[in-house]
């Protein structure tokens, strides 16, 4: 600086002896450091956010097989197949259809699985005591005709009950074995499912 120089010429001066060169070089360096910087601390940051996301999740999974909750009820056991035969149901029992002259078919509808859609035809269905009742599969799902109004009747199950019926496959009961009377049935896993048979 010259003694008397305005500091404003003495900068434009100073500038000037820079090399524009050398200047865009600092400016780039700089900047190449300090994106550098970023980028690895960003890189650090997604690394500690990945494995605290992995662990928090892993630690909120549930895990098969075990319910870890207020609400959880227990279920009561389920009855096994000798129970079911004793009841009059059907489950483990194979039916000799060859024996029944008279034989009542009723089918699991197409597309039942889907609520207000017809569950079971006929609906309602008849049959004589001597018949053999058959509940045909036309659904691409699992189904079943459980006698009672629903899972919440505490005689569910209890006068028949064909189990599951595969898309495509049959159940078979003896009417004999429902007793005279309308008796409602309902599907397990379609519980809004609903039929009606009348043994006379």
């Amino acid at each position: 600086m010259i003694d008397n120089e305005p500091l404003h010429d003495c900068l434009t001066r100073s500038i000037k002896d820079i090399n524009r060169g050398d200047l865009i070089h600092f400016v780039v360096n700089m900047a190449d450091k300090t994106d550098k910087k970023a980028f690895y601390a960003l890189l650090g940051l997604a690394a500690i956010t990945g494995i605290i996301t992995y662990y928090l999740f892993g630690a909120a999974t549930p895990t098969p097989g075990i319910v870890d909750s207020i609400y959880r009820q227990d279920l009561p056991a389920a009855p096994n197949a000798t129970d079911a035969a004793a009841a009059g149901g059907s489950a483990g029992e194979t039916i000799d259809e060859s024996a029944f002259a008279n034989k009542v078919e009723v089918q699991i509808l197409a597309g039942s699985a889907t609520q207000g859609n017809p569950a079971y035809g006929p609906d309602p269905a008849s049959a004589t005591s001597d018949a053999l009742v058959t509940w045909v599969n036309e659904d691409t799902v699992p189904h079943t005709a459980t006698s009672g109004s629903g899972p919440q009747d505490p005689e569910s199950g209890q006068l028949f009950d064909t189990s599951i019926v595969m898309p495509g496959a049959t159940a078979s009961i003896p009417a004999e074995q429902m007793g005279p009377g309308e008796h409602e049935y309902y599907c397990t896993v379609h519980p809004f499912m609903l039929g009606t048979i009348t043994v006379t």
